[in-house]
């Protein structure tokens, strides 16, 4: 098991890619601890978990308040006296046009899913710098890499996260600890699910974009995130992992002379 032994805190851990991601740590062999702010949905991942057999524990935790995230560290550290894995994963953001986006939710945005992620770094280098090792992976996202129509918020964000995860990496390189940034493309997780309801043709249009011809699954990203927390990755620091099938890599220009995916 890869991560026998490990003890890992997973923010936003109780759908979509933080559930997969504890499901699959638990899996390889670590005690987890999820945090999320949806209490009912964090118990649900944590029971499923325990009844497989695995070690877990959730904390409600609101991870733009600098003090639960204090604590959410201190109950893994408590718990398990080491803390060898972070997964920044949480998100909140406001959409909608750059021009349009309001003061308070744009500054909001990046409290809660950038501001969050530094801060829980912080937090979490502590414990590791002591132990002389450790592994944070951050959600990114192929949105940081590129801009999106009516995303403004959320690409500032997201890149963001992959140039803190760059400046972590070679600041602690020499103290034993990684940092990556894993960047997913559209994943079939809730909001996903809930454009599915709203905008059927929208959700369409974004699954026709991928070359794959499909959304990705939760835990083809969790297995990403394994191998960037795992000692598999010893020599991996400083980077993102695209995971979005293949849409990053388009340049954007529509099929010319006919030739398309369709063949």
């Amino acid at each position: 098991m890869r991560l026998e032994g490990k003890v890992a805190v997973i923010t936003g851990g109780g759908s979509g890619i933080g559930a997969a991601t504890a499901r699959t740590f638990v899996r390889e062999g670590a005690a987890v601890v999820i945090a999320d702010i949806d209490e009912a949905a964090g118990e649900k991942v944590a029971a499923e978990v325990r009844e497989s057999g695995g070690t877990i524990d959730l904390r409600v935790c609101d991870a733009s308040r600098p003090e639960e995230i204090d604590a959410l560290v201190a109950f893994a550290l408590d718990r398990h006296g080491a803390l060898d894995v972070l997964h920044n994963n949480h998100v909140a953001f406001e959409s909608g046009r750059v021009g349009d986006l309001s003061l308070e939710g744009f500054r909001r945005s990046l409290d809660a899913s950038l501001v969050a992620y530094w801060y829980a770094t912080k937090v979490a280098l502590v414990p590791m710098l002591a132990q002389g090792r450790g592994a944070i992976v951050n959600t990114a996202s192929v949105s940081g890499l590129a801009g999106d129509y009516g995303l403004g918020a959320y690409n500032v964000l997201k890149a963001g996260v992959v140039n803190l995860s760059r400046v972590t990496a070679i600041e602690y390189a020499r103290k034993g600890i990684r940092c990556n940034a894993v960047c997913p493309g559209p994943i079939g997780t809730p909001p996903i699910d809930r454009l599915h309801d709203a905008a059927p043709q929208t959700w369409e249009d974004i699954r026709e974009a991928i070359p794959m011809g499909r959304y990705g699954r939760a835990e083809e990203i969790a297995n990403a995130v394994l191998f960037l927390a795992s000692d598999e990755a010893s020599f991996v620091t400083g980077t993102h992992l695209v995971a979005d099938g293949g849409l990053w890599a388009h340049s954007g220009m529509p099929p010319i002379g006919g030739l398309g995916h369709d063949f």
